[in-house]
């Protein structure tokens, strides 16, 4: 049952990354890396069945690759609890970034692959919230306009995703990690 739903998953992710690329090109932008890059950013993952498939994709890696991510996992956690207790924001490489790249990218959560570019979500009863995305397609992004991403369907979807996967392993419990965290705390 895992299984299906893993592949309910990788299809939602596969939707992500068409209508991102979609989006990024009519804008004519392409991620190559930043000052502000986002793989820096404290990001919280809020979903079981995206944890579950990250520890899926890094069980499959050589045992030496986790020790070293794990390793550096430990170190992001103690540098931004250190800044949390001073009341500041740590900046940090995420801990699956290995020489400028991920080494869990297929298996990387949603909040990976839809971030960059403008978007709008859509709570019901609510006006639509809209981000102009990262700094560096600042020009890009002004010069074009917004161009509709609407990222509503993808987390509709991703909430149907999570509550079959939480029925499965019979827990309601809520997420709320970094991938730093998820790396230590490694359970479901």
């Amino acid at each position: 049952m895992k299984k299906q739903i893993f592949t309910q998953l990788e299809n939602l992710y596969d939707k992500m990354d068409a209508a991102w690329n979609e989006t990024a090109s009519l804008y004519g932008f392409e991620c190559s890396g930043c000052d502000e890059n986002c793989c820096e950013t404290e990001f919280y993952h809020h979903t079981l069945v995206e944890k579950a498939y990250l520890l899926k994709g890094l069980n499959q890696l050589p045992a030496p690759t986790v020790i070293a991510a794990k390793k550096r996992a430990k170190k992001v956690c103690t540098k931004r609890d250190i800044g949390a207790k001073k009341g500041i924001t740590i900046r940090i490489m995420c801990p699956l970034n290995q020489e400028g790249r991920c080494i869990l990218y297929k298996f990387r959560p949603m909040i990976c692959r839809l971030h960059g570019i403008p978007h709008e979500l859509r709570k019901p009863g609510l006006s639509p919230i809209f981000s102009p995305g990262c700094k560096a397609g600042g020009e890009l992004f002004d010069k074009k306009g917004y161009i509709e991403f609407d990222r509503t369907p993808f987390y509709t979807q991703m909430a149907e995703i999570e509550k079959e996967y939480q029925a499965v392993i019979g827990s309601s419990t809520r997420n709320r990690q970094t991938i730093a965290q998820m790396l230590i705390h490694g359970k479901i």
